[in-house]
């Protein structure tokens, strides 16, 4: 889920086009082709005639008119199958504004196709009282390297942090660009100590590569807040907030550290009903 980086695609409307042309039918296509049937069939029944000696005149008239009544209706029914049907073709195959879902510079999701997402996985581990955590990974002084070695050695730079925290995922974790050199992971299934695992991975990662820009080796390393969500989280945005504190504190901290915001205590199980937090640690899968 987080992999898969797409660019984004536009699809022009085929609808003008066949509004302009006032819709076809397969009866004016055989009148528009039976005078040009009628005139072969004359040709070939003239010559046809000559050829033989008959000396009847009116033999490329009646090969005309029996040339227009057998060509010009196959003609038409195979010119509307070759006809295009822009509504047919577009209700088999709706459009898909891939840029709507993917950042266009690192193809992780959007913060709004993150959202949405999230918050039907929110529902889900409510109800069942499943574990989950969320990570806020920023690019430590990523204004200064960008003002050191131009933006477009700075978006290189969040190309390859993407693709490290990518690698430390597993498929059905979900990654997404919040703007500039911030990004959020959605860990379901994933206890507090397996979350901040998968924040200490990423952190690791991202620190010992370096990229090579214009002759000079340039690295960067990351800051992450952890947030496990808890009973007391009424809201997804509730469990944001608390990794964008935690953050905040790994920002504090020095940077190239990883925070994690206080873990709520599970709530006793309520009689037929299932306790919160499902305990499995993550890892890459």
């Amino acid at each position: 889920m987080n992999t898969a980086p797409a660019s984004p695609s536009s699809t022009p409307s085929a609808a003008a086009p066949a509004a302009a042309s006032g819709g076809a039918s397969p009866g004016w296509l055989a009148a528009g082709l039976l005078p040009l049937s009628a005139v072969v069939g004359a040709a070939v029944g003239e010559g046809v005639a000559w050829a033989a000696g008959v000396p009847q005149r009116g033999a490329g008239a009646l090969a005309g008119a029996c040339a227009a009544a057998l060509v010009a209706p196959l003609a038409a029914a195979l010119a509307w199958r070759l006809l295009p049907r822009p509504a047919a073709a577009a209700a088999a195959a709706p459009a898909v504004d891939v840029g709507a879902t993917r950042d266009q510079l690192t193809g992780a999701f959007t913060q709004r196709h993150f959202v949405a997402a999230a918050d039907r996985e929110w529902a889900r581990i409510r109800r069942h009282g499943e574990d989950a955590a969320l990570l806020m990974v920023d690019a430590d002084q990523f204004r200064e390297l960008n003002d050191k070695h131009g933006q477009a050695c700075g978006d290189a730079v969040l190309v390859e942090i993407t693709r490290q925290v990518s690698a430390t995922l597993r498929q059905y974790d979900l990654m997404a660009r919040f703007g500039g050199g911030v990004l959020v992971v959605y860990l379901p299934h994933t206890d507090p100590i397996g979350a901040l695992d998968v924040a200490e991975r990423v952190r690791e990662r991202v620190a010992s590569f370096r990229l090579n820009w214009e002759g000079q080796s340039v690295g960067c390393t990351v800051s992450i807040g952890v947030a496990s969500i808890g009973p007391d989280h009424a809201t997804l945005d509730a469990v944001i907030g608390d990794a964008g504190a935690a953050l905040r504190e790994a920002k504090a901290a020095g940077r190239n550290c990883v925070r994690a915001a206080p873990v709520q205590p599970k709530r006793a199980p309520a009689a037929g009903g299932p306790s919160f937090g499902g305990h499995r640690a993550a890892g890459k899968a």
